[in-house]
Protein backbone atom coordinates (compact mmCIF):
# COMPACT_ATOMS: atom_id res chain seq x y z
CA UNK A 1 0.00 0.00 0.00
CA UNK A 2 1.71 3.81 -1.30
CA UNK A 3 2.32 6.13 1.82
CA UNK A 4 -0.12 9.17 2.09
CA UNK A 5 3.03 11.36 0.91
CA UNK A 6 3.07 9.31 -2.36
CA UNK A 7 -0.24 9.54 -2.81
CA UNK A 8 -0.16 13.41 -2.31
CA UNK A 9 2.64 13.62 -4.47
CA UNK A 10 1.03 11.70 -7.15
CA UNK A 11 -2.20 14.20 -6.92
CA UNK A 12 -0.12 17.01 -7.31
CA UNK A 13 1.96 16.04 -10.19
CA UNK A 14 -0.48 16.58 -13.27
CA UNK A 15 -1.35 19.78 -11.36
CA UNK A 16 2.73 21.19 -11.36
CA UNK A 17 2.83 19.51 -15.19
CA UNK A 18 0.11 22.01 -16.41
CA UNK A 19 1.17 24.77 -14.07
CA UNK A 20 4.98 23.84 -16.02
CA UNK A 21 3.52 23.95 -19.49
CA UNK A 22 1.81 26.37 -19.40
CA UNK A 23 4.53 28.87 -18.08
CA UNK A 24 6.15 26.89 -21.14
CA UNK A 25 3.93 28.18 -23.78
CA UNK A 26 3.23 31.65 -22.66
CA UNK A 27 7.38 32.30 -22.56
CA UNK A 28 7.41 30.86 -26.13
CA UNK A 29 4.34 32.68 -27.33
CA UNK A 30 5.35 35.91 -28.86
CA UNK A 31 4.01 39.02 -26.97
CA UNK A 32 0.50 40.51 -27.70
CA UNK A 33 1.06 44.33 -30.16
CA UNK A 34 0.42 47.03 -27.24
CA UNK A 35 -1.63 48.54 -29.90
CA UNK A 36 -0.04 50.86 -31.27
CA UNK A 37 1.13 51.96 -27.36
CA UNK A 38 4.78 53.87 -26.13
CA UNK A 39 4.11 53.25 -23.13
CA UNK A 40 2.17 52.23 -19.81
CA UNK A 41 0.87 53.96 -16.74
CA UNK A 42 2.62 52.37 -13.77
CA UNK A 43 1.79 54.76 -11.17
CA UNK A 44 -0.84 57.86 -10.87
CA UNK A 45 -1.41 60.33 -7.92
CA UNK A 46 -3.32 62.94 -7.57
CA UNK A 47 -4.68 65.04 -11.22
CA UNK A 48 -3.24 63.69 -14.33
CA UNK A 49 -4.66 64.35 -17.72
CA UNK A 50 -3.93 63.00 -21.50
CA UNK A 51 -4.48 64.96 -24.72
CA UNK A 52 -3.36 68.67 -25.63
CA UNK A 53 -6.48 70.04 -24.85
CA UNK A 54 -6.41 68.16 -21.10
CA UNK A 55 -10.03 67.09 -21.22
CA UNK A 56 -9.47 63.21 -21.94
CA UNK A 57 -9.94 61.42 -19.05
CA UNK A 58 -7.18 60.87 -16.52
CA UNK A 59 -5.18 57.43 -17.46
CA UNK A 60 -5.39 54.89 -14.61
CA UNK A 61 -2.13 52.50 -14.03
CA UNK A 62 -2.13 50.10 -16.95
CA UNK A 63 -3.47 52.51 -19.24
CA UNK A 64 -1.52 52.95 -22.76
CA UNK A 65 0.43 56.51 -23.97
CA UNK A 66 0.65 56.54 -27.28
CA UNK A 67 3.78 58.83 -29.23
CA UNK A 68 2.55 62.59 -29.96
CA UNK A 69 0.62 62.63 -26.47
CA UNK A 70 0.82 65.82 -23.88
CA UNK A 71 1.16 64.33 -20.19
CA UNK A 72 -0.31 67.26 -17.52
CA UNK A 73 -0.24 66.86 -13.83
CA UNK A 74 -1.33 68.97 -11.36
CA UNK A 75 -0.06 70.81 -8.30
CA UNK A 76 0.12 67.92 -5.64
CA UNK A 77 0.27 65.59 -8.27
CA UNK A 78 2.62 62.97 -9.70
CA UNK A 79 2.61 59.77 -12.62
CA UNK A 80 5.25 57.34 -13.67
CA UNK A 81 5.38 55.41 -16.71
CA UNK A 82 7.25 52.55 -18.22
CA UNK A 83 8.20 52.80 -22.35
CA UNK A 84 8.37 50.25 -24.47
CA UNK A 85 12.09 49.74 -24.59
CA UNK A 86 12.37 49.79 -20.71
CA UNK A 87 12.91 53.50 -20.35
CA UNK A 88 10.71 55.00 -17.05
CA UNK A 89 9.67 58.30 -16.70
CA UNK A 90 9.18 60.12 -13.55
CA UNK A 91 6.76 63.35 -13.82
CA UNK A 92 6.31 65.12 -10.83
CA UNK A 93 4.23 68.01 -9.86
CA UNK A 94 2.84 71.06 -12.16
CA UNK A 95 4.54 69.61 -15.42
CA UNK A 96 3.52 69.33 -18.48
CA UNK A 97 5.54 67.03 -21.24
CA UNK A 98 4.41 65.83 -24.58
CA UNK A 99 6.41 62.57 -26.03
CA UNK A 100 6.91 64.00 -29.37
CA UNK A 101 8.20 60.91 -31.00
CA UNK A 102 8.81 57.42 -29.88
CA UNK A 103 9.53 54.29 -31.69
CA UNK A 104 11.11 51.17 -30.77
CA UNK A 105 11.89 47.55 -32.65
CA UNK A 106 12.55 45.07 -30.12
CA UNK A 107 13.82 43.01 -32.74
CA UNK A 108 16.45 45.23 -33.77
CA UNK A 109 16.68 47.69 -31.21
CA UNK A 110 16.23 50.73 -33.33
CA UNK A 111 14.39 53.65 -32.71
CA UNK A 112 14.37 57.25 -31.24
CA UNK A 113 13.00 59.47 -28.28
CA UNK A 114 11.72 62.88 -28.35
CA UNK A 115 10.30 64.14 -25.14
CA UNK A 116 9.08 68.01 -25.47
CA UNK A 117 9.38 69.00 -21.27
CA UNK A 118 7.36 72.67 -21.63
CA UNK A 119 7.34 72.86 -17.87
CA UNK A 120 7.89 71.31 -14.40
CA UNK A 121 10.14 68.16 -14.19
CA UNK A 122 11.24 64.99 -14.58
CA UNK A 123 13.30 61.74 -13.50
CA UNK A 124 14.58 59.37 -16.66
CA UNK A 125 16.09 56.05 -15.92
CA UNK A 126 17.36 54.99 -19.37
CA UNK A 127 16.29 51.66 -21.09
CA UNK A 128 17.83 49.67 -24.08
CA UNK A 129 17.44 53.18 -26.82
CA UNK A 130 19.34 55.19 -25.12
CA UNK A 131 22.18 52.35 -24.56
CA UNK A 132 22.39 51.20 -28.03
CA UNK A 133 21.60 54.61 -29.72
CA UNK A 134 22.04 57.39 -27.30
CA UNK A 135 22.45 60.08 -30.18
CA UNK A 136 18.34 59.09 -30.91
CA UNK A 137 17.59 60.18 -27.10
CA UNK A 138 16.82 63.37 -26.48
CA UNK A 139 14.94 65.58 -24.28
CA UNK A 140 13.38 68.97 -24.82
CA UNK A 141 12.94 71.87 -22.92
CA UNK A 142 11.82 75.62 -23.60
CA UNK A 143 15.89 76.86 -23.62
CA UNK A 144 17.78 73.13 -24.36
CA UNK A 145 17.61 70.59 -25.99
CA UNK A 146 19.31 67.41 -23.87
CA UNK A 147 21.06 64.80 -25.43
CA UNK A 148 21.66 61.79 -23.18
CA UNK A 149 24.46 59.76 -22.57
CA UNK A 150 23.66 58.66 -18.87
CA UNK A 151 21.18 56.49 -17.50
CA UNK A 152 19.67 58.35 -14.50
CA UNK A 153 18.94 61.99 -14.43
CA UNK A 154 16.20 64.58 -13.95
CA UNK A 155 15.57 67.75 -15.92
CA UNK A 156 13.61 71.22 -14.65
CA UNK A 157 11.85 73.52 -16.67
CA UNK A 158 10.42 76.91 -15.64
CA UNK A 159 7.58 77.37 -17.53
CA UNK A 160 8.09 80.53 -20.50
CA UNK A 161 6.98 84.07 -19.46
CA UNK A 162 5.06 85.57 -22.28
CA UNK A 163 6.71 88.00 -24.84
CA UNK A 164 4.84 90.72 -23.28
CA UNK A 165 6.44 90.14 -19.96
CA UNK A 166 9.99 91.34 -21.27
CA UNK A 167 9.21 93.77 -23.18
CA UNK A 168 7.31 95.25 -20.21
CA UNK A 169 9.84 94.95 -18.32
CA UNK A 170 13.13 95.33 -19.97
CA UNK A 171 12.18 98.46 -21.58
CA UNK A 172 11.12 99.48 -18.34
CA UNK A 173 13.66 98.51 -15.77
CA UNK A 174 16.68 101.15 -16.41
CA UNK A 175 18.57 99.84 -12.90
CA UNK A 176 20.64 97.73 -15.77
CA UNK A 177 21.85 100.47 -17.15
CA UNK A 178 23.53 102.18 -13.88
CA UNK A 179 25.38 99.74 -13.67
Amino acid sequence: MPSPTACRLVRALPIAALALSAALVNAQTPAAPMDGRAGTFKQVQGEVFLGKDSRRAAPQPGDGLRAGERIVTGKDSAASLVLKDGTVLTLGPDTTADLSQFQFDSTTQDGNLLLDLLQGSVRVVTGLLSKVNPERFKVKTPTAVVGVRGTDFIVEAEPTPPLRFFITHDWRDHSRLRR
